[in-house]
């Protein structure tokens, strides 16, 4: 049962009046008439309830001299903000994002520029960019092995806001007839210093990545490089193709070279290794007859740790807490977010998705269930939730998570056994 402190209930109450209310019908002539700018957003509230795993590697590293607990509630409140003002061939555009949380454990505000820069388009062929942008290369829909230039989508929550890096960058377009009909070159150039992109990476550079995108027999296709400056080089490409109307299928390549990872043995030996390896996606997305949206996707790391490492990793964990090692513990927690414990950190997943709108009837309703599964070591998660949009600009949204998987493997040794959550986003 989720528990809402009072507070939230007030602004619950404050945000969802203005959408019950009945709408008036008002002649604005200025509403027909095409602005140049816009201003949109929302507002969200995210109460959830989460049962702990006492037992796991990641609960060990993150209640460290703690005591023990089984429940933990968090309460959550954010607002995204999005501008976007065009005059002649200009166009300035941000996003921001402030939040604020808090449970038993945190009590913290953030607040994040996602994206704020300026945009020149001196012909309909040709765009320069330069500030904080976010990319979205690749054609995944869980993850994207060609994002170079971007954060790493988080494959329970793939359609997320997500914060972009300090760049220039460009759009040059080419039109052919023929099966090769469009051609764009897009350059980018993502330097890191020591006040800047420093999230990037810790390493100062001049990081220059090109992708070059085909419109070639119907299908989408894009070629991507970045040198090898802050991080490793890299080489990709990825398409996409539709067989149906209703029938597409996807897929991205990429190959590392020189990529560095952190390895901890079963004894809690930290060292650095230095691998090269392919990242390879496959999907598909199709809609049935009765609405039913399927997405599907297999997806292998070479650069990702395997099975047995994985295990060495919570077996190093599991050892020091049983023997109050507390020099070692904060040692592995400090790099376990960016490593053993961040998202889908292992070799080979499969990603399933099954959407259904408005099923027997029930206006405005859309379930979904998710599964994701490490296919190395048997563990997975599912994760029902249900959609209700009836109420004008408003979208509500319950949804639970499930872990399974065995002692030392991925699932099994997250911090959660079960979460449950409510979002109530109010759009603007």
């Amino acid at each position: 049962m989720i528990r809402l402190c009072p507070w939230w209930l007030l602004v619950a109450a404050v945000v969802v009046q203005p959408a019950l209310a009945a709408d008036e019908f008002v002649f604005d002539a200025g509403a027909y008439q095409k602005k140049n700018y816009s201003f949109s957003g929302y507002v969200e509230l995210r109460p959830d309830q989460q049962v702990l795993n006492p037992g796991s590697a990641a609960y060990q590293l993150g209640f460290i001299g703690l005591p023990d607990r089984d429940m933990l509630n968090h309460n959550a409140a954010s607002i995204l903000l999005n501008g976007n003002y065009e005059k002649d061939r200009w166009q300035l555009a941000f996003a921001a994002q402030g939040a604020s949380q808090q449970d038993e454990l945190v009590n913290q505000q953030t607040t994040d520029l996602y994206e704020a820069y300026a945009a020149y388009k001196p012909a309909p062929d040709k765009t320069w960019e330069l500030g904080k942008r976010t990319l979205k290369w690749g054609k995944g829909y869980a993850w994207n092995p060609v994002g170079f230039v971007e954060r790493p989508k988080d494959p329970d929550e793939p359609d997320l806001a997500r914060e972009g890096y300090v760049m220039a960058a460009a759009d040059l377009i080419k039109s052919y007839s023929g099966k090769l009909t469009t051609l764009t070159l897009t350059p980018v150039y993502l330097p890191v210093r020591s006040d800047l992109n420093t999230d990037y990476s810790s390493i100062a550079g001049d990081n220059l990545a090109l992708k070059l995108y085909l419109l070639y027999n119907n299908s989408d296709i894009d070629l991507v490089y970045l040198n090898d400056a802050s991080r490793s080089q890299r080489f990709g490409i990825d398409f996409a193709r539709n067989l149906q109307t209703n029938f597409e299928i996807h897929g991205e390549w990429a190959y590392l070279t020189d990529f560095s990872r952190t390895v901890v043995d079963s004894s809690g030996t930290v060292s650095t290794q230095t691998v090269a390896g392919h990242q390879l996606l496959a999907g598909l997305r199709y809609l049935t007859a009765n609405e039913t949206t399927i997405i599907t996707e297999a997806y292998h790391n070479d650069v990702g740790y395997n099975a047995a490492q994985m295990e060495d990793f919570f077996t190093a964990v599991h050892t020091a807490d049983a023997t109050s090692n507390t020099v070692l513990l904060n040692q592995l927690a400090s790099l376990a977010s960016k490593t053993y414990l961040k998202r889908t950190p292992g070799q080979n997943y499969l990603y399933l998705r099954l959407s259904n709108k408005e099923p027997f009837d029930w206006l405005y309703y859309t379930p979904a269930i998710t599964l994701i599964s490490n296919l190395d070591d048997g563990s997975y998660s599912v994760t029902p939730e249900l959609v209700y949009t009836g109420f004008n600009n408003l979208e509500l949204r319950l949804k639970a998570t499930w872990l399974q998987g065995p002692l030392l493997s991925e699932f099994g040794e997250k911090r959660n056994q079960r979460k449950i959550e409510f979002r109530l986003r109010y759009f603007f």
